[in-house]
């Protein structure tokens, strides 16, 4: 299954488990206003459905975009960590005469195929992370630039080791964020305290099936939110996890790159 189809199915299934919890407040409400409503029931409730729909709106629409923009920092950095593994790469395949070449080109495959293997595997980024950032050490002290290096070499060194540790920085980065979700417990909490308040107030009106289906449409379009919200503010797990596309490509390029050599 893929990551889109993943995102699909959690998606659905939210919509409709927020639907059925939705319904279920709904006739709690309407069950309470028959019995212990008046004639005013309706109009307080309005009121204080209003304000807290309006808080409850403003809190998910910047949470949603404080997601979104979580989402697409680490869509960048994947890409740029693409990009400086193939800076590395070039580096040391034109580093005529680099008595290591062999075993720092080896290092560095073996960092990108880990790489994307902690995005193909169901424990997420930072599965194997102190294995992988190894293979990246390795690589940048096998590096290291020293007095007696011819001029070429000694400048593919140092250009190595700028790349090196931006590519250590973003690693560092992305390890951090595999372990900790962007959205806590508390927004959660407060997610659903509001829905569900929400939901019981809309046990106010008639049972009529145009207002059943008004609030159905309601209940599974917040479950869609929740789950997208739940998706972008964890991009390293599923079901939001990054399409791993830039690696994939950068290590089938290597492959077809060795094997014309």
């Amino acid at each position: 299954m893929g990551i889109q189809d993943s995102f699909i199915l959690t998606g659905i299934f939210a919509g409709v488990a927020v639907t059925i919890a939705g319904l279920t407040f709904q006739l709690l409400g309407h069950f309470a206003v028959r019995h212990f409503g008046d004639d005013d029931t309706k109009d307080v409730a309005g009121v204080v459905g209003f304000r807290v729909s309006a808080i409850f709106g403003i809190a998910c629409g910047l949470i949603f975009a404080a997601s979104a923009a979580y989402l697409i920092e680490a869509k960048r950095d994947l890409q740029e960590e693409a990009r400086l593994i193939g800076t590395l790469q070039f580096l040391v395949a034109n580093a005529d005469g680099l008595e290591n070449k062999a075993e720092v080109r080896e290092n560095l495959a073996s960092f990108a195929e880990r790489s994307l293997k902690e995005f193909q595997t169901a424990e997420g980024v930072g599965s194997a992370g102190r294995v992988t950032s190894n293979y990246l050490g390795d690589s940048c002290r096998g590096m290291i630039p020293s007095e007696g290096d011819e001029p070429q070499i000694a400048w593919a060194k140092n250009e190595f080791q700028r790349s090196c540790s931006k590519l250590i920085d973003l690693r560092g980065k992305k390890l951090i964020g595999s372990r900790e979700s962007l959205v806590s417990t508390p927004f959660w909490a407060f997610f659903t305290i509001c829905f569900l308040f929400l939901a019981f107030l809309f046990g106010v009106f008639a049972l009529t099936p145009i207002n059943i289906a008004f609030a159905c449409i309601f209940y599974f379009t917040t479950g869609i939110t929740g789950a997208i919200i739940y998706a972008m503010s964890n991009p390293y797990h599923e079901p939001g996890k990054v399409d791993p596309t830039p690696l994939t490509v950068l290590l089938q390029k290597a492959d077809l790159e060795r094997e014309a050599e």
